[in-house]
């Protein structure tokens, strides 16, 4: 892990130091300057950035804020100790968001500040496990729909370029002791399975496992990569009634397409919670909390924190009262605090908006979507369910309504209507959705669709058609896009449809002429 241990003041460039603190996913490529998810560490105004639910491009005001943190890193480094003022800097970025999320009104939440959202899979495997010696199964939906380092993540394994080893050179991991089973939610010919066959495999599971584990973590994801919400919180939180003692429920809310009273309603229910800040919220890639309700926390608390877990989190990062946190290495990451500066300038804007006008402008956006792709001939959208989350103390959120909207591709076939874009083919029209694919011999119709460059979530294997296998990218909404849709008034609304709208016909020109 790259530590930022520099004497005196000489912090690196904020664009440098927004890719510091992480792992090789944040590192540039040299060749193009962007990480692994096609990310600059700089804003870009030109882009239309709907592809929030893989990463984003930092904004302007993103930026701004990250530099105004370096700014004030810069004056008090050269008289101040670097991990003390980590220590205060991560407080106050803890307490903000607790603030932004109305996390007061759940008493006695803990945070754990995370690198990633992997990361922080990783760290409440380690936690629920509590020892090698307890031995713990986690269920979760299928790694095409969550990420392909979760599963490793939860069987408590550390991102294998940092893995530390012990003097009998053994990784420092829980592999032994943590088993992962998944559940599918698509079948394979793309279709979703219902949520109520999901939630019966779950329980099935869970009766099998009972008998044979000491924990068992249930990793309910809300929302994959493609939208879906499995299992439902009810069963899930059925299950852990039913056997308190073994059962712990992680939501992987990496996306963080929740509104406040969702994220207080899981928490109150006793639910540990994954978030990032890098996603809907629109900061910088690397940025994730765990979030502990208090009750969890009493238990969890108790299992002496690991002090191999310095290969991957500063002790800063947790609450300091955890048993043995003081093991782990009192260093900083400068630049895991500058990417939660960018995340938290946006959740505050967003914060800043009523829920009735974030309402407004998903569902109006959403319509659109729905509509324009219901007739399209190159384009088909992805199945989705309905968003059955844990009822709301307050009126109908805006999270019900779906921000992310996977679609597959299809390219004509002389003779045989239309085929199934191949996946492969499908990453040549992600890649050059964000460049600029205006020619002298352009005809003018299309020119400004095809100067437009668009920024789409990556496509998601998921599936075969026709013997095809097919990947599915996804349009999304952001924080970011509904606050400018909403400053703008109607104008904006109509324009972040219009925009929306240009990235899927640039889409469907793209397949169409695929040879």
């Amino acid at each position: 892990m790259t530590r930022l241990l520099r004497a005196g003041s000489n912090l690196p460039p904020t664009c440098e130091l927004l890719t510091e603190g992480g792992d090789e996913r944040i590192e540039l490529d040299p060749r193009g300057g962007a990480n692994k998810y096609g990310c600059r560490p700089s804003p870009d105004s030109g882009l239309l950035a709907f592809g929030s639910a893989t990463a984003s491009t930092i904004s302007e005001a993103g930026y701004f804020a990250a530099e105004q943190a370096r700014n004030r890193l810069m004056a008090t480094l050269h008289s101040g100790n670097a991990a003390e003022i980590y220590l205060a800097e991560i407080s106050r970025v803890r307490n903000e968001f607790v603030d932004l999320c109305g996390l007061r009104q759940v008493s006695g939440v803990e945070v754990v500040v995370c690198r990633s959202g992997t990361d922080a899979h990783m760290l409440a495997a380690k936690v629920v496990a509590g020892s090698p010696a307890a031995k713990t199964l986690a269920i979760m939906v299928q790694s095409s729909e969550t990420g392909s380092g979760v599963a490793d993540a939860l069987t408590g394994a550390m991102h294998p370029q940092y893995a530390v080893q012990d003097a009998s050179g053994a990784t420092g991991n829980l592999r032994n002791s943590i088993d992962v089973e998944t559940i599918a939610i698509r079948t394979e010919d793309c279709r979703l399975r219902s949520i109520a066959t999901v939630d019966d495999e779950l329980e099935a599971m869970v009766s099998r496992a009972v008998t044979r584990y000491d924990r068992i973590l249930i990793a309910l994801t809300d929302l994959s990569k493609t939208g879906v919400l499995a299992p439902s919180p009810i069963r899930a939180l059925d299950l852990k009634r039913r056997w308190p003692h073994v059962i712990e429920i992680l939501v992987d809310a990496a996306q963080f397409r929740l509104a406040p009273s969702t994220l207080q309603s899981y928490l109150t229910a006793d639910c540990l919670v994954v978030i990032t800040g890098s996603k809907f919220v629109g900061g910088p890639a690397f940025s994730a909390m765990l979030l502990v309700p208090a009750a969890a926390a009493c238990r969890l608390m108790k299992h002496p924190v690991n002090s191999a877990l310095s290969v991957t989190s500063a002790r800063a990062e947790w609450p300091q009262h955890w048993n043995n946190v003081q093991s782990v290495d009192h260093v900083s990451n400068f630049g895991l605090l500058l990417r939660w500066e960018a995340a938290l300038a946006e959740l505050r804007a967003f914060r800043a908006i009523p829920d009735e006008d974030v309402g407004r402008v998903v569902q109006s956006f959403r319509d659109a979507i729905v509509s324009w792709l219901s007739e399209a001939r190159h384009l088909d959208p992805l199945e989705q369910p309905g968003l059955h989350r844990l009822p709301s103390l307050t009126s109908e959120p805006w999270d019900r309504t779906p921000t992310i909207f996977p679609f597959l591709l299809f390219r004509s076939d002389q003779g045989a209507g239309r085929k199934p874009l191949p996946a492969k083919e499908v990453n040549k029209v992600y890649m050059q959705m964000r460049e600029n694919l205006v020619t002298a011999e352009g005809l003018p119709e299309e020119s400004k669709t095809l100067a437009s460059r668009c920024e789409l979530g990556q496509p998601v294997l998921c599936g075969e058609l026709e013997g095809t296998a097919v990947a599915a990218p996804r349009l999304c909404l952001s924080a970011r896009l509904i606050v400018e849709a909403v400053a703008a008034r109607d104008r904006g609304l109509n324009c972040l449809i219009e925009r929306g709208l240009t990235l899927l016909e640039k889409a469907a020109f793209l397949a169409s002429n695929m040879s």
